[in-house]
């Protein structure tokens, strides 16, 4: 389907309505929903945590193969986020360049439901940005100088990434 997110300066997510009411298509609900950074993992990684999913008959959604024709993609995704069981975060090396990926992780964050964090080439300290070096930080820095989010937009992503940061996960070198 191509890259099915289009570029919008801010992502409009809903943090308010949980399902779809501008999609021709009826929302699905879904056992659970892949947070990732299309650019390091849509390929690979989250596209076999997905097969792997649904051949063992979890309905899972991965933007790529769950979002329809007739769907208004941010409601589809906001929609699916809120009726998934559990999530699945992929954190990647750019996760935290992307506004749509850290709107989604506190959406995650704030459903209260259960979450497994894969750390994809990317340390837990990194996420927490206790490395003033590393490349969340440094993506947080590129964030606030362009100046397109309020400080307490920042604040929400970046307590989100602390949250996820210290709940037990998967660590992989890639």
């Amino acid at each position: 389907m191509g890259n099915i997110i289009p570029s919008h300066s801010s992502p409009p997510l809903s943090h308010s309505n949980p399902c779809c009411h501008y999609s021709v298509v009826p929302p699905t609900a879904y056992d659970v929903f892949i947070n990732h950074r299309g650019k390091d993992t849509k390929e690979h990684l989250a596209s076999l945590i997905y097969d792997s999913l649904e051949n063992r008959g979890f309905k899972s959604f991965l933007d790529k193969n769950s979002i329809r024709v007739g769907q208004y993609v941010p409601e589809a995704i906001t929609c699916a986020l809120r009726t998934a069981s559990v999530h699945v975060v992929i954190l990647s090396p750019n996760f935290a360049e992307s506004e749509w990926c850290l709107d989604e992780l506190h959406l995650i964050i704030q459903s209260r439901t259960p979450i497994v964090p894969v750390f994809w080439e990317i340390r837990p300290s990194e996420v927490r940005m206790e490395d003033r070096n590393g490349v969340y930080a440094k993506a947080f820095r590129k964030h606030k100088h362009a100046g397109k989010f309020s400080t307490s937009t920042l604040e929400k992503w970046k307590n989100a990434l602390r949250r996820v940061s210290l709940i037990e996960g998967i660590i992989s070198e890639g």
